[in-house]
Formats: C-alpha cells, sequence, structure tokens
C-alpha cells in the first residue's frame, strides 16, 4: 500500500502524450520534491528540539518551498509549469546550501551538504545551464567561504576544510557534467535513430512518399473527421499506365527514376492538404480531405492531363508516362474498406476503357 501510494505521488502529471524525456522530469521533480520535504523537514524538527531556533526556521521554510514546487507543475499545464517547479526547486536547493554554510549547520557539517548541488543542476538545467547555474553557485559558496576575515560565516571552517571542500566540490561538478553530456548525446542520438527508424517503417524508400502504413495515419484522421462534422473525403487509387513496357525498353534503374519522378509531379500538383502514398509497385493512393466524389475526378484529370502532357527525360530519351485513376467518396454511408475496393474496381475500368482516363466508382453501374 505504501509503495502504490508513493509510486503514485512520483507519477502525479505524467502523462501517455509527453515523450519519455518529459515524464522522466515529472518524475523526478515530484521524487525530489517529496525527498527534500521529507528530510528537511525532519532535521527541522530536530533542530527545533535543539532549541537551534534559525536553523530550524530555515528547514521550515525550505519545506514549504519544496512543497509548493512540486504542486506549480501540476497547477500549470504545459513545459511553463514544469520549467518553474525546476527552476525553484533548484533556487530552493542553491539557497538552503549557501544557508548551511553560512550557519555552519549541525556541528559545522552543513556545507557537506552542496555536493547534491551538480548532480541536480545538470538534470534540470541540461549540460549547459547547468554547467551555467553551478558556476554561479560555486562563485557564491567561494565569495561567502573566502571574503576576509569571514565577516560573512557565522561560523569558523578552517582553510585547508574551505580549499578541499572547492575542490572536491568541482570534481563532482566535472563528473556530474560529464555524465550529463554523455546522458543527452546518448539521448539524440537514439531519438533521430528513432525517428529515421519511424521514418523508413513509415515511408516508401524509393519515392519518399508514405506506404500504406504512414497513409493509414492520414486515412485514420479523415474518419475521426467524418464521425465530428460529417463531412466526405475522397480516395483515388492510381495505376501508371504498361509501365512493364517502361521497365522493358528502358531498364529497371529509369523504371525506378520515373517512379520518382511521378511522385513529385503528384504532390506538385495536390493541395496542401491532399497526401499522396505509393500503394504499391506502381500504383498510388490519393487521399483528398473534405472532398466529395466529384470534385475528385476533377482533381484526379488534372492530374492525368498534367502527367500525360509532361513527358519524363533520361539521358535524351523521352518517356511518354500515362495513368489511369479510379475514385470513390467516403462517407457514412460508404466505409473506408469498401471505398477503396470500389476505387479499384472503378480503375480497373478505366484500364479496360482504353487506360489514361478518370473514372469514379458511382459510374460502374453504367
Amino acid at each position: 500500500m505504501i509503495v502504490e501510494n508513493l509510486r503514485r505521488l512520483v507519477k502525479q502529471g505524467c502523462s501517455d502524450q509527453f515523450n519519455e524525456e518529459t515524464n522522466r522530469k515529472i518524475v523526478v521533480i515530484n521524487l525530489f520534491a517529496f525527498v527534500g520535504v521529507s528530510i528537511t523537514l525532519v532535521l527541522g524538527l530536530r533542530a527545533f528540539t535543539a532549541s537551534d531556533f534559525p536553523l530550524s526556521l530555515t528547514l521550515f521554510v525550505a519545506t514549504i518551498v519544496f512543497g509548493i514546487s512540486q504542486q506549480l507543475h501540476l497547477r500549470i499545464d504545459g513545459a511553463v509549469g514544469r520549467i518553474l517547479s525546476m527552476n525553484l526547486l533548484l533556487t530552493c536547493l542553491m539557497g538552503l546550501m549557501a544557508i548551511l554554510t553560512v550557519t555552519g549547520g549541525k556541528s559545522g557539517t552543513g556545507p557537506l551538504w552542496i555536493y547534491i548541488v551538480p548532480p541536480v543542476a545538470m538534470f534540470f538545467g541540461g549540460f549547459r545551464r547547468g554547467l551555467i547555474s553551478i558556476f554561479g553557485f560555486t562563485l557564491l559558496i567561494s565569495v561567502l567561504l573566502f571574503f576576509p576575515d569571514g565577516r560573512l560565516l557565522m561560523t569558523e571552517y578552517t582553510f585547508e576544510f574551505k580549499t578541499r571542500l572547492i575542490y572536491s566540490f568541482m570534481t563532482v561538478t566535472f563528473l556530474s557534467a560529464f555524465y550529463e553530456y554523455s546522458r543527452q548525446r546518448t539521448f539524440e542520438t537514439m531519438q533521430k535513430l528513432s525517428e529515421q527508424f519511424e521514418q523508413q517503417a513509415l515511408h516508401d524508400p524509393l519515392t519518399r512518399l508514405p506506404n500504406r502504413r504512414g497513409i493509414q495515419q492520414h486515412l485514420n484522421f479523415e474518419l475521426a473527421r467524418i464521425d465530428r462534422n460529417g463531412r466526405p473525403f475522397s480516395v483515388v487509387l492510381a495505376d501508371i499506365d504498361h509501365f512493364k513496357l517502361i521497365n522493358d525498353n528502358h531498364g529497371h534503374d529509369n523504371g525506378d527514376n520515373v517512379l520518382i519522378r511521378i511522385s513529385k509531379l503528384f504532390v506538385q500538383r495536390l493541395r496542401k492538404q491532399d497526401q499522396v502514398a505509393r500503394w504499391g509497385g506502381e500504383e498510388f493512393l490519393f487521399v483528398l480531405p473534405e472532398t466529395p466524389e466529384a470534385n475528385a475526378v476533377i482533381l484526379a484529370d488534372k492530374i492525368r492531363q498534367t502527367l500525360a502532357h509532361n513527358p519524363i527525360l533520361f539521358d535524351g530519351k523521352r518517356i511518354e508516362v500515362t495513368a489511369s485513376f479510379g475514385v470513390c467518396e467516403v462517407n457514412a454511408d460508404v466505409e473506408l474498406d469498401r471505398a477503396l475496393s470500389l476505387a479499384d474496381k472503378a480503375l480497373y475500368k478505366a484500364k479496360s476503357l482504353g487506360r489514361n482516363c478518370v473514372v469514379a466508382a458511382t459510374q460502374l453501374s453504367d
């Protein structure tokens, strides 16, 4: 029960909508705030029972600030809340460390707590911001410790203790910075690899267009839009006419180049909201949002004419390319699977009519 409650506490504010790094920071904010509240509260109570009222007051104030910092990211949505929480946590921590250095804490052990600062500053601020924060903190502690005649201190430290404290603190800072730098580089590398793998999984490597899996995301989005506003969209299947002859007559390399050129032409002729994917082989699928079948036929015919009137040139060779198109509307009465089947039948009819034409699904009964 205790473990489950602690798990819920540190997971507060996490969401499946956030990436792994964001959720990780939220967990650390919650955990650090919880640990900060617990430790400062216990130490504050001990200082109070020992009649060390200045120290106990300082620790109680830190307890309150740690608690407030944890609530900030829960009360303020988005990155702003997280940034405020992290900055307040770090500021409170550094302030508390400075006070413990000035007062000496319990039996002069206060400065020993400053080693907490480097890893926390690096995690919350990242490599560069973390270094800047630690540099400022180191400068502050050095001024407090080495100010002439110790006039900024409420206790006494030997010169050897002060110098070794700073040297060891700088060593911990170096190790924390090296770890954070390595972690960030590893994370960035993994993120790039993940994006590359996702790109490869969702896109055709030859044409760079979405593949069947990639276009499915757009289809799902349009289906959800139909549920919201009832406006139909259209799908268009296009097949390059006599593509086998292009491969046979000009070679497969030129055949691949033809597909690349055609893909670019399709993208150029589409509207910004439209999508085109390589459906397989020499077949392409167009997704036309909020477009009824009649308008989709007009757009498909414009693309057909552009393709037919712009021969492709390779090494001085002129390659005439045409395509056949099948169009179907997706609406409340025609589901996506049926629309794709009807578009395929319309495409087959376009080929049977002599190719280089557009046929709508509503023409199939003619």
